[in-house]
């Protein structure tokens, strides 16, 4: 019996482990698969957003309508989208009149490029203008 156990105590005894290099190339391998799928999964989530903002502009332009059928005006410029909270013809207010980014909506009433009421949002970067994800988002074009 203890011949039989011989081989696999000297194995044991032999086996060192992983190398600090072969460790080094796992790890850097790892961190590159976890940078693609992080940059991939990123994408992603910025086309959700842009979605999610269109949609919202068009629940807020629904909520405009609904506003006009009750008071039978829009909200100026100056009164903004709030004044739908104020007429609670939108409920949740905090997040509502937000976009994806965190920003308000802007609003204008009467409109520079349409004769409705101009929504819009300037994009993930707050700022006019811009492309991709900062790209403006809004209800006239």
């Amino acid at each position: 019996m203890k011949e039989k156990l011989k081989p696999i105590k000297q194995a044991i005894r032999n086996n060192q482990g992983f190398t600090f290099v072969e460790l080094l190339i796992v790890i850097t391998i790892l961190a590159i698969l976890s940078t693609l799928a992080i940059s991939k999964f990123g994408g992603a989530l910025d086309s959700t957003k842009i979605k999610a903002a269109k949609t919202k502009i068009s629940l807020l332009e629904g909520d405009l309508e609904r506003y006009y059928v009750l008071i039978g005006q829009y909200p100026t410029t100056e009164e903004g989208l709030q004044k739908l909270a104020e007429a609670e013809v939108i409920k949740n207010t905090k997040d509502a009149l937000n976009d994806p980014w965190g920003n308000l909506f802007n609003y204008r009433y009467p409109g520079n490029y349409s004769k409705s009421p101009e929504i819009w949002s300037y994009g993930a970067d707050g700022k006019e203008g811009g492309e991709g994800v900062n790209a403006d988002i809004n209800n006239w074009e």
